[in-house]
């Protein structure tokens, strides 16, 4: 569980869990993801990564009857069930009808038909268990895609306000450097009509 936080030599607690949990439902809560309150939660579900393997979590809580249950359901549902099934049906009616009278399961196969039968009310229940775990799975895997996308969600409204913040000090920056370099271009100005003034004035003294 959590293979990046275990590469990074971090191992979540069951109290990680549950704070996750806590931020993400509190987040859920939240009618503004730019108000100061969504930025704290924000701040406090950073360091923590919602990401999770799963189907590994499961598979390592699964039951033998579990694993058993997923491994016929996944033979019973391949073609090499089903080639088998008809090889053995076939050898089984062929050896019954070659033996006629002595037989052990005659025609029309009533062993053979009830063995089908078994089979089959036994095979269904299982596909079902492993249809309800991979049910399971599903919904913690959409569960688990839902944690990711709204801390995605979060961190990008939180972005947007730190680029809307940047955008704004810049256009005060730039701002301030027109009014400075104006303020600039009219000393310039200023003190170049003085220097004019006052060659004016020296040639009129020469005069």
């Amino acid at each position: 569980m959590y293979n990046d936080l275990v590469l990074k030599g971090y191992v979540p607690t069951i109290d990680d869990d549950d704070q996750i949990q806590d931020l993400i439902t509190e987040i859920e809560e939240l009618e503004n993801l730019l108000s100061p309150e969504a930025q704290t939660l924000i701040r406090d579900l950073r360091p923590h990564i919602v990401t999770d393997d799963v189907y590994d979590d499961i598979d390592e809580h699964a039951s033998l009857g579990d694993r058993l249950a997923d491994r016929l359901s996944n033979f019973a549902g391949s073609w090499k069930f089903i080639i088998l099934f008809a090889v053995i049906t076939m050898i089984w009616m062929g050896v019954n009808a070659v033996l006629g009278v002595g037989a052990f399961d005659p025609f029309p196969f009533i062993l053979l038909n009830l063995t089908l039968s078994s089979l089959a009310a036994l095979q269904a229940p299982v596909i079902l268990m492993a249809q309800n775990r991979q049910s399971i799975k599903d919904r913690a895997v959409a569960q688990n895609d839902y944690h990711v996308n709204l801390k995605n969600e979060v961190e990008i409204a939180d972005l947007h306000r730190k680029f809307d913040a940047l955008m704004d000090a810049l256009t005060i920056q730039t701002k301030l450097v027109n009014a400075l370099v104006e303020a600039r271009k009219k000393e310039l100005n200023a003190t170049v009509r003085l220097i004019e003034h006052a060659r004016t004035d020296g040639v009129t003294i020469g005069k």
